[in-house]
């Protein structure tokens, strides 16, 4: 009331206060910042398991549905749901708004290490990440050429990625749709018959001769030489080269029983 009694006596007072609010209020307003992706954190965390070559039945049952069962006995889950699909199953995890992030991805990290150990050997390690509104993509740009798709997948990674990243104010570039390199062994079932071997024979020669690993020091006068393995392939012919077994004292190699071309990934969708 006295407001409004200071008003009637005094019109010109109150003229001038509501003046110099709206002087105020027409000074600030273009000074007011609007942000688009506000910064908002929400207790939601994702699990992502990666089972290669296992069908969407096999990591639901295998996989998915032990780090469920681990997941809940943690306190303060609002929503538990997951997806399962050909070599990947992710589990989403809703907190209540009263739990802090950080700590919601704390706990769900100790349970996927509880649980590490029901899951299979083959297994990739689960990856736990924290939903971030701000992680969202803002700006797609393609890349296209008329070299091939290897050669342009190099150029969109070493090239344009690498100078982008190191634009300020760039959190993180993802290529998609790349094409890298990879060479392909295709087995032939007639010549692995008439050798005796299987496919595991093949794949278990790739992946014990297809490896760099430290071979110790050498001591030599005044100075120490670290020593290396060079146990790797660098192409297809290479590839090819390797020795899956002996028979009748002839070796077998993998181009006797398959064809070794060196290609790119296959187009599939993650």
């Amino acid at each position: 009331m006295k407001l409004a009694d200071i008003s009637i006596r005094r019109p010109v007072l109150a003229t001038v206060m509501v003046a110099v609010l709206v002087v105020f209020g027409l000074v600030a307003y273009p000074q007011i910042g609007v942000d688009l992706f506000p910064e908002v954190e929400f207790p939601i965390v994702t699990v992502t398991a990666v089972y290669p070559g296992a069908d969407p039945e096999t990591v639901e049952s295998r996989v998915i549905d032990k780090l469920e069962e681990s997941f809940s006995t943690i306190n303060g889950i609002k929503t538990l749901r997951s997806t399962s699909a050909e070599n990947v199953g992710v589990v989403f995890i809703q907190f209540e708004l009263e739990r802090k992030a950080e700590q919601a991805v704390q706990d769900v990290r100790d349970k996927v290490a509880v649980a590490q150990r029901q899951l299979p050997p083959d297994l990739e390690p689960p990856v736990v990440e924290k939903f971030d509104v701000g992680a969202a993509p803002i700006m797609y740009l393609a890349v296209a050429g008329s070299v091939p798709t290897r050669e342009l997948t190099r150029i969109a990674d070493d090239v344009v990625k690498q100078k982008i990243q190191t634009l300020q104010g760039v959190g993180g570039v993802e290529l998609v749709g790349a094409q890298d390199r990879e060479i392909h062994v295709w087995l032939d079932p007639e010549r692995l018959d008439s050798y005796g071997l299987a496919v595991a024979d093949v794949v278990t020669a790739l992946k014990t001769q297809n490896v760099e690993i430290p071979g110790g020091r050498l001591n030599a006068p005044g100075r120490e030489l670290i020593v290396k393995t060079r146990g790797q392939v660098r192409g297809a012919q290479e590839l090819a080269n390797i020795v899956v077994t002996f028979a009748s004292g002839a070796s077998v190699r993998v181009g006797d029983v398959a064809r070794v071309e060196d290609g790119v990934e296959e187009k599939r969708s993650p």
